[in-house]
């Protein structure tokens, strides 16, 4: 009575090169320099799935010879000047404004990056440390869920939550208008709009430290040693995402609290 069966079938590949480097700009008994970097870049691709070539998962499609976490999405195109009607493309890549007769593509990146790395840079210069590291990742994207509810446009929607001020200026009113978002008449759906480029370049980390020598009290040591130190985490991010946080393992932003900023400091003592 059963009509299909689930099987292990599929073969995937994951190719790649990781590189790491580090460099003694400058090394003397007062000051020190050091810059490294690191580099990860990985080919993923679905090799076979026994008797089919593909399947949809929702918003993403695993599909031979594509990788994995490839979004897929009906193509949206902007609103049609003459109507505000949402257009989108067709697979035989005219366009429509009937969403019944829009294609569905998988060519809008994956949310598993192709590059990831950082680099840091360490500075001494006699007692005083100075040590940052940043991070990056390119060549993925997301679906920004949020700035979809925010962007809708219609009633319907804004009823329940607060509008984008981009609807102020890219939201199509009347004949002629050349806008990005339809009509307040017309719902776009779940598209392609709401795919946004992922990378990132992000300040993750900045310790500012100051080494403190033995200190003793007529020829009784109090401390070995001692180090004050003040470190900031996620200072700054630098990035096209117009969502919370481009940082994370899953396609759909569903607004997840981003990454906390904080800085912290504090005082190392041996005794």
């Amino acid at each position: 009575g059963a009509f299909s069966l689930p099987i292990n079938a599929g073969t995937m590949s994951n190719k790649g090169v990781e590189f790491t480097l580090s460099v003694d700009v400058l090394k003397s008994k007062n000051v020190d320099v050091t810059i490294g970097a690191n580099h990860a870049i990985n080919v993923n691709k679905i090799e076979d799935l026994g008797l089919v070539n593909e399947y949809p998962t929702g918003t993403s499609i695993i599909r031979k010879g594509i990788p994995y976490g490839s979004h897929y999405a009906q193509h949206y195109l902007g609103a049609d000047p003459a109507t505000g009607k949402p257009t989108y493309e067709k697979e035989d890549g005219t366009t429509t404004t009937d969403v019944n007769q829009a294609g569905y593509f998988a060519k809008f990146g994956t949310y598993l990056p192709k590059h990831v790395g950082g680099f840091t840079a360490d500075v001494r210069i006699q007692r005083f440390s100075i040590s940052a590291l940043f991070s990056y990742q390119f060549k993925v994207s997301r679906y920004n869920n949020t700035e979809n509810w925010t962007t809708r446009g219609t009633t319907g929607y804004h009823n329940a939550v607060n509008a984008n001020v981009m609807l102020l200026t890219e939201q199509w009113q009347k004949p002629g208008d050349v806008k990005w978002i339809q009509s307040a008449a017309y719902d776009r759906g779940f598209t392609s709009s709401d795919v946004q480029d992922a990378k990132f370049l992000r300040f993750r980390n900045l310790n500012v430290s100051y080494q403190v020598p033995e200190l003793s009290f007529k020829g009784v040591r109090l401390i070995k040693s001692a180090r004050f130190y003040v470190q900031g985490q996620n200072l700054f991010i630098w990035s096209p995402w117009r969502g919370m946080d481009p940082e994370d393992d899953n396609n759909i932003s569903l607004h997840e609290f981003p990454n906390p900023r904080a800085i912290v400091a504090g005082i190392d003592i041996n005794f």
